[in-house]
């Protein structure tokens, strides 16, 4: 049962990094919202986004896979992956792609783990693929 609290408290972390980071690009302060995806990316992935945006996409997704993150947290990445793609699209473009591409590639590896449909997902899914592939 602690498990399970622990991963609860650590979910409604990320949950606020997200919304953290939502706020600083909406002020304009992209810089600020990198630097707290850094500090999730570098705690539990041991890279920042820079690093993580270099990543060849298969080794990231070798790393999910290895993690075996429950429906939940990979859906939590995803979306962090995703703001951090959005703040970094301010800053370098190419960097932002690579991340574009990762969220795309954990939303996928969320669909196959949950059988659950999800509009939302599949609608995020379409506007990623055409942001990947407008971009290739």
């Amino acid at each position: 049962m602690p498990k399970e609290d622990y991963l609860q408290k650590y979910l409604e972390k990320l949950s606020r990094v997200i919304a953290a980071m939502l706020g600083f690009r909406d002020k304009g302060f992209p810089e600020d919202a990198l630097k707290l995806s850094d500090e999730v990316f570098r705690e539990l992935y041991h890279v920042d986004t820079d690093e993580l945006s270099v990543m060849p996409l298969e080794r990231f997704k070798e790393i999910i896979i290895k993690a075996n993150h429950t429906t939940s947290y990979l859906e939590t990445i995803a979306h962090l992956t995703l703001e951090s793609a959005r703040n970094k699209e301010l800053i370098n473009a190419i960097q932002a792609h690579s991340l574009y591409s990762k969220s795309l590639m954990l939303l996928e590896l969320l669909c196959q783990k949950d059988k659950t449909f999800s509009f939302e997902r599949e609608a995020l899914m379409a506007e990623l693929s055409l942001l990947v592939r407008k971009d290739n």
